[in-house]
């Protein structure tokens, strides 16, 4: 199987409950995530004064393999920011790409702009909805 990145988008749409967010558990087999896209995910729920307990027992339940952010995936978001910047990608947007990019995997996000960037990237970009 081929490796998916997801990014918090698509994980908050499966925790929420959102349209789509029910494709995260049938790719949870060959799924990772950044611990920079895990902090965002609590940093949703921190801002919006929501409890953590059901983001705690996603992580605990799913066993997604969660990838520490390292040196080699911050020169790659950063050496991303001017293919990203027109459509206004954030550096956890970058860190999950990146990762996306060294794993040579597919990413799955809830996040249309990404689209704008799927060909300079080369990486191939599903929205969960």
């Amino acid at each position: 199987m081929s490796t998916v990145v997801i990014d918090a988008s698509a994980i908050l749409a499966a925790i929420l409950g959102e349209a789509g967010g029910d494709s995260v558990f049938d790719l949870l087999d060959e799924a990772i995530v950044s611990t920079v896209n895990v902090a965002e995910v609590y940093t949703y729920a921190a801002i919006n004064e929501l409890p953590t307990e059901a983001i705690d027992a996603f992580f605990a339940d799913t066993g997604i393999a969660i990838v520490s952010f390292d040196s080699v995936q911050a020169v790659t978001a950063g050496q991303l920011a001017s293919i990203t910047r027109k459509a206004g990608l954030s550096l956890g947007d970058r860190s999950c790409l990146a990762l996306a990019k060294l794993r040579n995997a597919e990413v799955l996000t809830a996040d249309r702009p990404w689209q704008q960037v799927a060909s300079t990237t080369g990486l191939t970009i599903t929205l969960l909805r």
